[in-house]
């Protein structure tokens, strides 16, 4: 039984360690998407304001631009996430420019496509497809079995996810349901009544597996918390793919 649980706690561990190298090493910092404009940065930034309040007015202006002339945020009630500069190429130049970051590489591939064809009037890539709609329900119900099972559902041909996006998402969610799961689950084990000598004796059944153990309930609670996580995650990426969708632009994955 010791080499046992030595066994779960040591696969346990690596699973936790290769996991944990692989979101480190994709995970980089925010690398920006820019878009460059003909015009000075209050003409761009008229124009901007248009664009992100056709989305969602959800927003505000932060006063610490970065160097930029203009700098705005979401709100935490807007389901995109977003930090957006306007600015000048330079001194003598006479294009604006705009620098989108996000936490997620393709919200910031989504929002530099949304410029060109707003600001710009370019035409979507020839390999650029509509977008179609996705439904709470179904994301919310897969997110009952396995957070990561949601988070494919939502990244498919979603503008709002790259694939280094959704590989992150699902092995940080696989990641938390490993060491919080399996934390209660060596607990619940760890805390098995144990046999005594005249027990062994008189032949009387052991205490049964983990999940009939009274700690079984604290596996099932942990299961619970990336659940209750991945749902407003949830709501954010499908209210943020249909609000992007209803506009009927063009994205190239």
């Amino acid at each position: 039984m010791k080499i046992f649980k030595k066994g779960i706690q040591s696969h346990l561990i690596n699973a936790i360690f290769y996991l944990g190298l692989l979101i480190f090493s994709t995970n980089s910092l925010f690398a920006g998407e820019t878009v460059e404009i003909l015009g000075g940065p209050e003409d761009v930034n008229i124009r901007l304001l248009a664009v992100l309040n056709k989305l969602d007015p959800d927003f505000y202006a932060d006063e610490k631009t970065q160097g930029f002339v203009y700098r705005y945020r979401n709100k935490w009630n807007n389901p995109y996430d977003f930090n957006i500069y306007v600015g000048k190429v330079g001194k003598t130049s006479p294009d604006s420019i705009i620098r989108i970051e996000s936490p997620r590489r393709g919200q910031e591939k989504m929002w530099k496509q949304i410029m060109e064809q707003e600001l710009l009037q370019k035409p979507p890539h020839e390999s650029a497809v509509p977008l179609s709609e996705k439904y709470h329900i179904v994301s919310q119900g897969l997110n009952l079995i396995t957070p990561m099972a949601s988070v494919g559902y939502n990244s498919w041909n979603s503008p709002l996810f790259t694939n280094r996006d959704t590989f992150v998402s699902m092995s940080i969610y696989l990641l938390c349901d490993l060491i919080l799961a399996g934390g209660a689950y060596l607990y619940a084990q760890e805390n098995l009544p144990k046999k005594n000598i005249y027990d062994n004796m008189l032949n009387v059944k052991g205490p049964g597996s983990v999940w009939e153990s009274p700690n079984a309930v604290g596996i099932f609670a942990a299961l619970a918390v990336t659940r209750a996580v991945r749902v407003f995650d949830a709501w954010e990426d499908t209210a943020a793919h249909n609000k992007t969708a209803q506009f009927g632009w063009s994205f190239k994955f």
